[in-house]
């Protein structure tokens, strides 16, 4: 199959109005929206391309054209499923599908993969002009969400009609014609939350198409739940709880007792995210997350899949690849389990050994002793200045850390770490000094080895410049 014919057919005859155009000016975008932001605190807004109306999440699937082709790139079996999501969310907006283009065997599929990376590739080749953008501002949450319900649309992520846990309207919204929103606190994986659960959603729970995520303040995102309410397919969190699928009493006495069968004599080692080390950096904690993969790994290479999400081999060698690079002398023994038996081994296993919040909770301990000692100020003090500098608003709100949201921050921690012995400096503490003077000065906390922490610093800089 040629695919650089088709591909060349494909920009010839259309423009592709799903592709992220975002990639060719995210600085312009950025730029437009914080001088907005600047001037109008309390408002929102966000950047629209005229000529890509449908920036797509998953490009991977599928791509659209303006003269009505669609691009699939899914096992033959699974092909009319897509193009019936893609037929509906582009209905919604009032495009047709004319012609598709799919492969027809197996042996296609990977010129289709190729096929949609070229369009990839090509699109973002593609200049961005001023006059496509338009800057949409929202003045009150009460006006965005007038934007957002507009054309009867449905909030899914409330609807009694679908099954989604409640824990997620806390950080996002999905509407039925694909607008989705994220908590701009998850703006960036690297931050103070992460994006291990908005991922999650997105590629194991949600089987919904879905437009690239608007970042919004929790008040915006709180204000859509508040609007749904006036609607009849409204479902209230607690009638949301009651519909999700319950563990039967037989199926916890099968966990129980495949919990009473393996643990014994067995070290977990995925309480924390595995990391894998490519050259002398970290790569990114999703590849090996327990709370994305749904799995448990003991010690001696017993490794727990969840039966829901690994009956698929492809996706179990994928896994497997990467933690074999997280451990590379281990033999891994596979063994598929119902998805109950996941978390059912875990809440035993944080009966033996500590949980990643456990853990996080004493390193923050051992980090406010060491700035108390650093910079001469009550521990009580330090405590507050080592929340703040991770994102929390003080120690007393950190205790309310979640063990998903621990290993995101212990993973943090680890890449930080790996910063600082790079850079040769003895803690991060010390490596981070200059944040950590703001803070207490922020409080008006008095520190009392300024000139030992600047006396620290200057050695450090002497010796990060030697080894380089």
């Amino acid at each position: 199959m040629n695919t650089q014919n088709l591909l060349e057919k494909l920009f010839n005859e259309g423009n592709c109005l799903t592709y992220d155009w975002k990639f060719n000016a995210r600085r312009k975008t950025e730029k437009m929206c914080e001088q907005f932001m600047l001037e109008n605190p309390h408002s929102f807004c966000f950047v629209q391309n005229n000529k890509v109306p449908l920036p797509l999440l998953k490009h991977t699937d599928f791509q659209y054209f303006s003269n009505g082709a669609l691009v699939i790139c899914m096992w033959p079996q699974c092909a009319d499923e897509v193009t019936e999501k893609a037929r509906k969310i582009l209905g919604l907006h009032g495009y047709v599908i004319k012609d598709v283009y799919a492969p027809q065997n197996k042996e296609e599929w990977q010129d289709y993969f190729k096929l949609l990376i070229d369009i990839c590739d090509k699109t973002r080749e593609l200049p961005v002009n001023d006059e496509d953008l338009t800057l949409r501002t929202f003045n009150s949450p009460a006006e965005f969400a007038d934007y957002c319900f507009n054309g009867s649309n449905v909030l899914l992520t409330a609807s009694k009609d679908k099954i989604f846990e409640p824990k997620y309207r806390k950080i996002l919204a999905l509407f039925s014609n694909g607008l989705y929103m994220v908590d701009e606190q998850y703006k960036h994986s690297d931050n103070f939350y992460g994006d291990v659960e908005t991922k999650f959603f997105e590629d194991c729970v949600c089987n919904e198409p879905m437009l690239q995520p608007l970042y919004v303040p929790q008040i915006y995102l709180q204000a859509l739940y508040q609007r749904a309410k006036q609607y009849n397919w409204y479902s209230s969190p607690e009638d949301a709880a009651k519909n999700m699928p319950q563990v039967k009493d037989s199926e916890l006495e099968t966990a129980a007792q495949y919990a009473e069968d393996i643990l014994p004599n067995r070290k977990c080692v995925s309480i924390l995210t595995p990391r894998i080390i490519y050259r002398d950096i970290l790569l990114d904690e999703i590849l090996t997350s327990p709370d994305y993969h749904r799995y448990v790994l003991f010690a001696d290479g017993k490794l727990v899949l969840s039966q829901k999400y690994y009956s698929n081999e492809r996706k179990q060698k994928h896994l497997l690849e990467d933690l074999k690079r997280s451990f590379p002398y281990m033999q891994f023994a596979v063994e598929l389990v119902p998805d109950y038996c996941i978390d059912y081994l875990y809440q035993e296993i944080y009966k033996r050994q500590k949980s990643a919040r456990d853990i996080y909770l004493e390193m923050m301990r051992q980090k406010a002793m060491l700035i108390s000692t650093v910079f001469g100020v009550p521990v009580v003090l330090a405590q507050d200045a080592a929340a703040q500098f991770v994102g929390w608003k003080n120690w007393q709100e950190m205790q309310t850390v979640t063990i998903p949201h621990a290993r995101h921050l212990i993973a943090n921690q680890q890449n930080l770490d790996r910063r600082m012995e790079k850079n040769g400096y003895q803690n991060d503490v010390i490596y981070n000094a200059m944040a950590y003077f703001d803070l207490l000065k922020a409080q008006n906390i008095p520190y009392e080895n300024s000139q030992a922490v600047y006396r620290q610093l200057k050695a450090n800089l002497a010796n990060a410049r030697a080894n380089k």
